[in-house]
Formats: structure tokens, sequence, C-alpha cells
């Protein structure tokens, strides 16, 4: 059995495939990392999650690569990805720095806010990295008439869930007709703005972790987990930087709507739960969603 399945630390093949040492936990939420040490340089070895496609794997490389060479504070792979004993590994620079101490409030969001604007100014400077594998923009979720029919599968089993996740998408959809979702542009986001993914040292930037969410979309679509319905100021603080047009504004609640919607579809057919979040995060309110502002009836 390899050393890895027997201590949840990487073995002593893909150490040394490496050529590092000393593997000390560093956590993941779909991947793993560990930071190792190659001589006296500090690196960060990642144990890439099974779940995640090859493709998917080739387009973050990419992806980083690319804005690294814009100057961003990220972590391009250096070696790999290797597979060694059917899981897949890489090598990536160690980022420094800290997350936002504690709570930041409105303050930390909407500076985080304007940082997301400025990332998206270079990140639309950015061609043909074209779609990641089995991610879908809104208004592809919300024309899946597959939903409809897991709904209807479903509502005898999960009636109150069903009844939740059917009324979103009715009013999601009935908020996107008309904005001409297919005939926008869209950008590289990075999926996942949140505190806990960036870094920071003597109060500059030195860190943009976990571009495991990163895909094409609406720039706006970056909103969905840095906003969560909840952070008004992460949007007002894009918004300073660089405004938002009308559609836009009205096309973050169906964003966020729709994304939650999908994965609550994906469990009801699949026969799984979450833990509450995809229902609990729909029936969030914010006074940016306008007339869906009001409490769920």
């Amino acid at each position: 059995m390899d050393q890895a399945s027997e201590t949840g630390m990487p073995g002593q093949e893909v150490l040394e495939r490496f050529n590092v040492q000393s593997a000390v936990p560093l956590g993941g939420r779909l991947n793993v990392h560990w930071q190792v040490a190659s001589g006296h340089e500090r690196l960060v070895l990642r144990r890439w999650s099974s779940a995640t496609a090859r493709e998917a794997i080739d387009y973050e490389v990419r992806l980083l690569a690319r804005v690294a060479a814009l100057g961003w504070p990220v972590a391009p792979v250096v070696a790999g990805p290797l597979e060694v004993q059917g899981e897949t590994w890489s090598l990536h620079p160690f980022l420094p720095g800290d997350p936002p101490a504690g709570d930041g409030g409105d303050a930390e969001r909407r500076e985080r806010g304007r940082l997301l604007a400025r990332l998206h100014a270079d990140l639309a400077k950015l061609d043909g990295i074209g779609q990641r594998a089995g991610w879908r923009r809104c208004e592809e979720i919300l024309g899946d008439e597959t939903l409809d029919r897991v709904l209807a599968e479903q509502e005898r089993n999960r009636p109150e869930e069903v009844r939740i996740v059917r009324w979103h998408l009715e009013r999601a959809r009935d908020r996107a007709a008309g904005l001409r979702l297919r005939a926008r542009p869209g950008i590289v986001v990075h999926g996942d703005f949140t505190p806990w993914n960036l870094r920071f040292q003597d109060g500059k930037l030195t860190g943009i972790l976990d571009f495991e969410l990163a895909h094409w979309d609406h720039r706006v679509g970056d909103f969905a987990l840095s906003w969560r319905g909840r952070y008004d100021e992460v949007v007002y603080g894009y918004d300073e930087v660089s405004p938002l047009e009308p559609e836009e504004w009205e096309l973050l609640t169906p964003m966020w709507w729709a994304g939650l919607i999908e994965l609550a579809c994906r469990h009801l057919a699949e026969g799984t739960r979450d833990d509450g979040w995809i229902v609990n995060k729909l029936l969030v309110r914010s006074p940016l969603m306008g007339r869906d502002a009001a409490a769920y009836p």
C-alpha cells in the first residue's frame, strides 16, 4: 500500500519525483496541499482531486501561467502535473502572507471589491482561454429543461426543497429574460474571491489562491461566492473602480441563484443531500436583489 494512503501524506515516491522533502500539511477543499522544501526554498506540493478531469487540470495550469505573466501574485505550476500511483501531483511556489485578520467587515469587503475590479481589468486581456470543462454560464443553466424534469421527478420525495428551488428557478428565468445574455461578453473569473483565498504581507497583496473554480463567465459571475447575496459592499467596491451596467445589476440575482439551483438539482438527481447550505443561501435576501429582496413566500 502506498504511504500516502496509509498516512494521508505524500508517499516517498512523490517526494523523490519532485526532489522535495519535509511535507507539512496546508489543507485544501478539493485539492490538497503540503508545504515542502527544496534546499532552502519553500514550495507547495498539490495533490489534485480525483474528481477533477485532466482537461480541467490543464485548463487551470494554463490559466495560472497566464495570470502570473500579467504580474499578479499567483502560484503557477513549476513542476508537473505528474501522475504518480494513480494520482495527479504538481509543484508550485509558496505564497507568503496571511488572509485578512478576523472579520474585516464592510471596509474589507469594499476593498476586496475594488481589488477584484482591478484583477478583472487584467483578466479581460486574456484570450484563447475558453471555458473550463463542466462549467456553464447562467443562461445555459437557466435554459436547461433537465432542471424541470428533475424537479418534477423529485417533487414527491422532497416536496419543500423542490418548491423552494422551483420558485427561485422561475424567478431567475423571469429576471434573465430580455437581458440578451448570450450576446454579452465574458471573461475568465476567479470563482471564489473570498478573504481566505487572499494573502497580504505588510499591507501588500502577496497571494491569490485557489483557482479551482475559475472559468469563463459574465464578469458579475465572480460575485457569486464573494457576494453570496449578503456582502453588498463587495459589489459597491467593485462598482467604484469599474461601474456596472444596468443589465449587470439586474443579472446579479439570477446569476447567484442559477449556480445554487444547478447544485440543488444535481443533488436531487443523484439522491444525495448537502448540509442545507444550498437552500439556506437561496433564501438569503439583499437590497441589491431589487424586486426579489422580499422574503421567500
